[in-house]
């Protein structure tokens, strides 16, 4: 039984279920909960049907026996057990959302990487957000129980055996440094109390000041609060004394402060007592207590910390969805930041009306000049922000209107809470690019990692791996050099650094480049290339791995003294008491001679620089992976910063075509490497995270993404859709009104028969479909040609007369952007009538493929009856980075004998054409957002026709693709769909507003009170 046929009862939904989920149900639910059990019927389940999609671990074991998902009310949500976690869920889930739950669980519980692909719109933010909570609050139920396990180990040890050991322990660790320990004159007299700690039989802050009087300043080995979810350190560094506490040497401790040093210490005093236990336990312990140390040590980097969990997705916007669906729809809470841009956040209207916000921003704190930077603190402890307070969880929206009121900064407020928050949202380059990653304090060690919308992810590691510098930026480094060595600071690194500015200008502005990819104003070298290796251009242009040597040495230098400046000021600042009321009168204070050095940007350039040069080496395994090149462009391509593109009072030079006539002063010269493996980024994110999960609506060809990112996944999911499949249709059409063959080539696009053909068809769909309406073209050249064209012969006005026209720009600003979208949104809206019918005038929306409209905009209901695509938008085939793609992905095609370790990738011709369709199935999403919704999908390209190219389509649309030979007999079919659907709104006379608001309550299970479920499980994959 599919998915789109979901009955009512427990039995019927049973094969859908075991599709999806090994359900395991052995852990216990909490005495007070209100469980009914009873077991329903077991469907029948064939095996042929099912086909092995779902990949688990080799070593994993599957469940042979008929379990049972428990569900139980609880405070208006539901609770699932989940592969032995306990998941809180709003309301039943739909079979899809079982199952990415527990393929997700399963993968963080083996600590492995997995992806998942589900289409839009059915709900799996919010599956992957209770999944991944509820698995953290299992973890760390756990984490408690085995540390107060092992104390209470050692005390039962310490108990029945000497605890000398501890002293030789401490005198090497902290080698004579440490050989003597503070305890207070009263400390022997909270023995009882530290010893009862476990029982759970006194208080936390009795424990603290127990602790605190054995050892003052000492923090507590306590059993935190299980509500406040704190993260555990299983190590006490040993603390300084108190100027009033007495000194014990360690030669004199007694027995209660030896096993206090062995728990502070107790990774190696576990270690201790397996190295001294052979045949049998040690006095006191059992062989159980035994086992249970040696788990301890062989999971020691798991148990070290609570792993946080850092959710990334493609935009801010999207962090913003995630952020609302936690909060409104979920129980958990728990420590929670985003972390975002300075655009987004500043509130310092300096700053934001400067050119570059960023660079304003840096400048100004570097000089103590920013009175909300000042107080940035005053929000980290704001009471609104602390537990149960009104933003417990927040956005950025929140923290920059409580930045406003306080006047303290919230970029560096959220920046710093993000530090100690379990759970941090943010758009996803914080975590893939190394320099922003590292400015924004994320820590990839021993966390989980998500990426959602997570299609792009391969464009973007490998963007982030790489470096496009122009000879401006340069020019600015050499002049900051050279203003300090006039000053005689740090004379010899500046001058390192500065050599290799104008060095590298120099090279860029030679004329003699020999520049192979020739457009209209663009030319472009790229090496390595006949005759010259890219070792040996390095060699050249000052970059050989003796000098990039010296250049770390000295940027290792400079980034010190800046340190110490910025140290030195911040000193000064909290010194004088008027410093910062003159600040805040507007008053600018004088810079001191000793306090200038570079500026922030030159930093974060030469950072970058030498970060990419490291997989340059010698002895890199990424250096094969970069191409470098010299580009030079008209300067008439560059906008000037924080203009519109589209703004009126923006008017680009004439493009001049580059050659030798055009002065050098009209060029912008750029030095750039390129990293063609998005691996080099990728997996040194694999190699610190516990587990990685990749998440979209169009990952597929899921096993060709996993060898472009060279990161193992073990495990990988593709879930159908939540619409049953006869509320859509999908279907694509050959021939145009004229006959002939719709095929949008190059070759053809440009042909006026061709763009004649496409403007009848969308009219005559036009006339057919209620309400919104989506068309995508390939590009923005082809959407001007197809409008100018329409425009002539009418076509367009044929258009407006059913459907008002809305045309995305190219470029523009975020906020020009989302007036359009409320207008197009607006005009829906208020041409529908008091009953379920269509709008009076509908509404057409022209976009392109990767374009604004196509990634993360909800068009569900009316504001999307009908999505048209038209052509394949394949990358541009003659651009430089395309073009050294493919011949990259060519060489690596094969195994490497020289290097069997080394990945295989897809050829350079199927990547291109994954590149393509990966977008086509974005911009299939942007319609059918839940169950109630309904829909059209239309293709009008005849190379649909053919099923290799359908089967490239996500599985939700390829299984459903209808092929018509005739325009004519695919309007017969959207009549008959189109009517039917309007026919059934009418009828039900629900709005489609109050259809979502009831969505939660329309079980996909058909379940009305807390029942068991029985699954039928099966020893093999499981298809999705």
């Amino acid at each position: 039984m599919s998915l789109h046929s979901q009955g009512t009862a427990a039995a019927e939904i049973t094969p859908d279920i075991s599709e999806y989920a090994y359900i395991d149900t052995k852990p216990s639910l909490p005495p007070e909960a209100n469980i009914e059990l009873k077991q329903e019927p077991i469907a029948e389940t064939k095996q042929a049907e099912l086909k092995p999609d779902v990949k688990p671990k080799p070593e994993s074991t599957t469940p042979s026996a008929v379990e049972c998902i428990r569900v139980v009310e609880d405070f208006g949500h539901k609770t699932f057990v989940i592969s032995g976690v306990r998941v809180h869920f709003p309301f039943q889930p739909y079979p899809s959302q079982l199952g990415m739950m527990n393929h997700m669980i399963r993968a963080l519980n083996s600590a492995q990487n997995t992806m998942i692909e589900s289409p839009t719109g059915s709900g799996k933010s919010l599956a992957l957000l209770c999944a991944v909570l509820a698995w953290r609050q299992s973890f760390e139920a756990k984490h408690r129980q085995t540390l107060a396990n092992v104390r209470q180990t050692i005390r039962r040890y310490s108990e029945h055996n000497s605890m000398s050991f501890v002293k030789q322990m401490l005198a090497a660790k902290h080698d004579d440094l440490f050989a003597q320990v503070p305890v207070s004159k009263e400390g022997s007299k909270h023995v009882d109390t530290l010893q009862s700690a476990d029982s759970g039989n006194i208080s936390d802050e009795a424990l603290a000041e127990a602790w605190n009087q054995i050892i003052p300043g000492s923090q507590p080995l306590v059993k935190p609060d299980p509500e406040q979810q704190v993260v555990i350190d299983t190590t006490i560094a040993s603390p300084m004394p108190k100027p009033d506490a007495d000194i014990t040497p360690i030669a004199d401790a007694s027995p209660v402060l030896l096993l206090n040093q062995a728990l502070s210490y107790m990774r190696e005093t576990v270690q201790f007592i397996l190295d001294q236990a052979k045949a049998t336990p040690p006095d006191g312990l059992t062989a159980a207590d035994m086992d249970e140390l040696r788990d301890y040590i062989q999971n020691a980097a798991q148990v070290k910390a609570i792993p946080r969990i850092y959710f990334g997705t493609r935009t801010h916007k999207q962090v913003s969805q995630l952020v609302n669906e936690l909060r409104r729809k979920t129980p958990y809470r728990l420590r929670s930041a985003v972390l975002g841009s300075r655009a987004q956040t500043c509130i310092n209207h300096q700053v934001k009306k400067s050119g570059s916000i960023d660079e304003e921003c840096r400048k100004l704190v570097d000089d103590s000049m920013c009175g909300p930077h000042h107080i940035y603190r005053k929000l980290l402890a704001h009471k609104k922000l602390q537990r149960q307070g009104d933003l417990e969880i927040w956005d950025l929206e929140d923290i920059e209107t409580l930045g406003r009121e306080t006047r303290s900064c919230p970029y560096f407020a959220a920046r710093d809470l993000s530090g100690t928050a379990d759970l941090v949202f943010c758009p996803y380059n914080y975590i893939l690019d190394p320099g922003v990653r590292g400015s924004a304090g994320v820590e990839l060690e021993g966390n989980v990692v998500i990426l959602d919308e997570a299609h792009n992810v391969e464009n973007a590691a490998r963007d982030s791996g790489s470096l496009e510098i122009t000879d401006e930026q340069l020019h600015v480094v050499a002049a900051e050099c050279r203003m300090m060595v006039d000053r005689g600071t740090l004379r010899m690194e500046h001058e390192t650094v500065g050599t290799l500015a104008s060095t590298l200008v120099n090279w860029l502005k030679d004329s003699d480049h020999p520049y192979e990819y020739l457009e209209f104003d663009t030319q472009t070298a790229v090496w390595p290339r006949s005759g010259e290796s890219l070792d040996d251009l390095l060699e050249r242009i000052l970059l050989s791995p003796q000098f990039v040597a010296q250049l770390q040495k000295a940027v290792s230098v400079i980034e010190g003294y800046i340190k110490d400046v910025r140290s030195r000021k911040e000193k000064r600042r909290w010194d004088d008491e008027n410093n910062l009321n003159r600040y805040k009168k507007g008053q600018l204070m004088e810079e001191e001679e000793d306090s200038r050095h570079l500026s922030t940007g030159s930093m974060r350039l030469l950072e970058q620089l030498l970060r990419v040069l490291g997989h340059l080496a010698p002895d890199s395994p990424f250096r094969q992976d970069y191409r470098v090149a010299c580009i030079r462009k008209s300067k008439s391509q560059h906008m000037p910063e924080g203009v519109a593109a589209s703004g009126p009072k923006y008017r680009p030079r004439k493009r001049r075509k580059i050659g030798p006539d055009l002065p050098a002063s009209d060029c912008v010269n750029v030095l750039a490497f390129w990293a063609l493996n998005p691996g080099v980024v990728f997996s040194e994110i694999a190699s610190k995270a516990r587990t990685i999960v990749l998440t979209s609506g169009t990952l597929s060809p899921l096993d060709s993404y996993a060898s472009e990112l060279q990161v193992k996944f073990s495990s990988t999911l593709e879930a159908n859709h939540v619409i049953d499949s006869q509320r859509f249709r999908a279907l694509a059409v050959e021939c145009g009104t004229s006959g002939e063959l719709l095929e949008g080539k190059y070759k053809n696009v440009d042909l006026l028969s061709f763009q004649d053909d496409l403007g009848n068809a969308i009219a005559e769909i036009v006339s057919r479909s209620p309400d919104g309406m989506l068309v995508f073209v390939p590009s923005y050249s082809l959407l001007a040609k197809l409008m100018a064209r329409w425009k002539v012969t009418e076509c367009l006005s044929e258009i407006e007369v059913h459907k008002r026209v809305f045309i995305e720009p190219q470029g523009g600003s975020k906020e020009e952007f989302d007036r359009l979208l409320t207008t197009y949104r607006d005009s829906l809206a208020k041409n529908r009538p008091a009953s379920r019918q269509p709008a009076l005038r509908g509404a057409i929306m022209f976009a392109v493929y990767r374009g604004k409209v196509s990634e993360g905009i909800d068009f569900s209901d009316y504001f999307c009856r009908t999505v048209v695509n038209i052509g394949i938008p394949y990358p541009a085939f003659k651009d430089v980075k395309v073009v050294l793609k493919r011949q990259y992905n060519d060489d690596r095609s094969t195994p490497n004998r020289d290097d069997p370790s080394q990945g295989v990738l897809l050829n350079g011709a199927k990547w291109y054409d994954i590149q393509a369709f990966r977008a086509i199935n974005q911009a299939l999403g942007r319609c059918l957002r839940h169950k109630m919704d309904w829909g059209v999908i239309i293709m009008l390209e005849s190379r649909f026709a053919q099923r290799w190219n359908v089967e490239r389509l996500s599985k939700w649309v390829r299984q459903y693709m209808g092929v018509y030979r005739t325009f004519d007999e695919a309007k017969l079919d959207l009549d008959a769909f189109y009517k039917a659907r309007i026919k059934e709104d009418i009828d039900a006379g629900i709005d489609d507003s109050l259809a979502n608001d009831i969505l939660p309550a329309c079980s996909s299970l058909g379940l009305s009170s807390p029942t068991t479920v029985a699954i039928h499980t099966v020893n093999s994959p499981l298809n999705t």
